[in-house]
């Protein structure tokens, strides 16, 4: 991007340039206040590319808006980073692409057999941040106390389903998902597997036994 190729914008930074810096310091962003015009010229740019007929502001106003809205999503990304940091130093490194690629498999395993409700509260506490359960719980239509004994559930059954996924066979950790947090009866899942419900109790016990030979008791 250059804004030479579009006069008009040139034309409004030489104008304009001191005023925009001197807002965006005024946010306290001293250090990036020169990426902040760039970001900010840059989408003009683009605008002006898709829209010929468009120019950019002029009043003061107007230009504190657009200085404030690239001030915020940066403020929103640095956030983001951090908090990504922060999650990612509390689940341990991972240091493999095959290591990555089975945490999100797994991930996406627990989140597929979670109750709805659960995996809903779960994905968006995980998407948002712990320290935004408030926002959250509003988003969501619910009191923060709902919201935290939902989510307290949820980690919950996370733990649980991560427990079969990594402990015992696919078709255990299958059969066991289903059996504590699907909605269907055990004859209804019995009917489905074509077999007796007895079959499926000793297919459930093998699965609690399994368990407990890797020290870990359902």
């Amino acid at each position: 991007m250059t804004v030479h190729s579009q006069p008009h914008l040139a034309s409004h930074l030489r104008r304009h340039a001191r005023r925009l810096y001197r807002i965006a310091c005024g946010f306290g962003r001293e250090r990036d206040a020169e990426d902040i015009l760039q970001t900010l010229y840059t989408r003009w740019w683009r605008r002006m590319t898709d829209e010929p007929e468009w120019r950019p502001p002029e009043g003061h106003v107007e230009l504190y808006v657009c200085v404030r809205r690239v001030v915020i999503d940066i403020v929103a990304k640095e956030r983001r980073d951090r908090e990504r940091t922060d999650t990612l130093e509390e689940v341990g490194s991972i240091d493999s692409v095959e290591e990555a690629l089975h945490a999100f498999e797994r991930l996406q395993w627990i989140l597929a057999r979670m109750p709805t409700h659960l995996a809903e509260a779960l994905v968006a506490s995980l998407s948002a941040g712990r320290r935004q359960d408030a926002e959250v719980a509003e988003e969501l239509g619910l009191t923060t106390a709902a919201f935290t004994a939902r989510l307290f559930k949820a980690r919950r059954a996370a733990e649980d389903l991560a427990r079969f996924y990594e402990l015992l066979t696919i078709e255990q950790a299958n059969l066991m998902a289903e059996l504590r947090y699907g909605e269907k009866t055990r004859a209804q899942i019995a009917d489905e597997l074509g077999m007796h419900k007895h079959e499926l109790s000793s297919l459930w016990q093998q699965a609690l036994e399994a368990l407990e030979r890797n020290g870990r008791v359902a």
